[in-house]
C-alpha cells in the first residue's frame, strides 16, 4: 500500500508541475505585454524579453506527456482509482508556479542583462495584478490539463488494447474492457431513452 501511495504521488508531481510551467508561460507574457502596453501606468515592470517562455512550456508539454503515459502505465496494470479533485492540488500547482516564474524570470535576465534586476521585475507587473493573473492562469490551465491528460490516457490504453489484440499477443486486460463499459454506461446516461428502450421490450398490443 504505501508503494502504491508513493506511486500516486510521484504521478501527481509530474502534473503539479507540468500545470504550473504552462500555465507560468501563458500568463507571463500577456502581464508583460499588458506592462509594456502602458497597461498599468508609467514604469518599468518588465525585462522587455519573453526568452524564457518557449523552454517553459516546451518543458511543461515533456512533463505533461510523462504524466500521461505513468497514468495509462496505471489504468493497464489495472490499478485504477478515483482521479484526485482538482482543487485539492491548486494551492500546490500555484506554489510550484510562482517559485518556477521566479527562476525563469532571474535565469532570464542573466542571459539577457548579465545579472538579476532585481525588485519585482520577475513578475512583469504589479503584484497584486501579476498575481491575479497567473492565479486565472492556474486554475483554467489545470482544469484543461486534466481533462486533456485524462482523454489522452484512456486514448493511449485503447491503442495499446488494440495493438495487442492485433498481434495476438496476450488477451484484453480486464482494465480495458472495464474502461469500455464505463464509455457504455456514460452514453446510455447521455441518452436515457435509447437506454430504456433497449432494456425493455416493447409493449403487447390488444388483439
Amino acid at each position: 500500500m504505501t508503494i502504491v501511495l508513493q506511486q500516486r504521488r510521484a504521478i501527481r508531481v509530474w502534473f503539479c508541475i507540468a500545470a504550473a510551467l504552462i500555465a507560468a508561460s501563458v500568463a507571463d507574457p500577456l502581464v508583460e505585454f499588458a506592462s509594456n502596453s502602458g497597461v498599468f501606468g508609467p514604469g518599468s515592470f518588465t525585462d522587455h524579453s519573453n526568452l524564457d517562455i518557449l523552454p517553459a512550456l516546451c518543458a511543461g508539454l515533456l512533463f505533461g506527456s510523462v504524466y500521461v503515459v505513468l497514468r495509462a502505465r496505471r489504468i493497464l496494470s489495472r490499478r485504477v482509482e478515483l482521479p484526485t479533485a482538482v482543487g485539492k492540488l491548486l494551492p500546490a500547482i500555484f506554489t510550484a508556479q510562482i517559485a518556477l516564474l521566479y527562476v525563469m524570470e532571474t535565469l532570464e535576465q542573466f542571459a539577457v542583462a548579465g545579472h538579476a534586476l532585481g525588485g519585482t521585475i520577475w513578475l512583469g507587473g504589479p503584484p497584486p495584478a501579476s498575481l491575479a493573473a497567473h492565479l486565472v492562469s492556474c486554475v483554467l490551465t489545470t482544469i484543461l490539463l486534466g481533462r486533456l491528460a485524462r482523454a489522452l490516457s484512456h486514448k493511449a490504453v485503447t491503442l495499446v488494447a488494440r495493438i495487442v489484440a492485433a498481434i495476438g499477443l496476450a488477451p484484453r486486460g480486464l482494465a480495458v474492457i472495464s474502461l469500455r463499459r464505463s464509455y457504455h454506461a456514460d452514453a446510455r446516461r447521455r441518452a436515457p431513452l435509447l437506454s430504456r428502450t433497449g432494456d425493455r421490450a416493447p409493449p403487447h398490443l390488444p388483439a
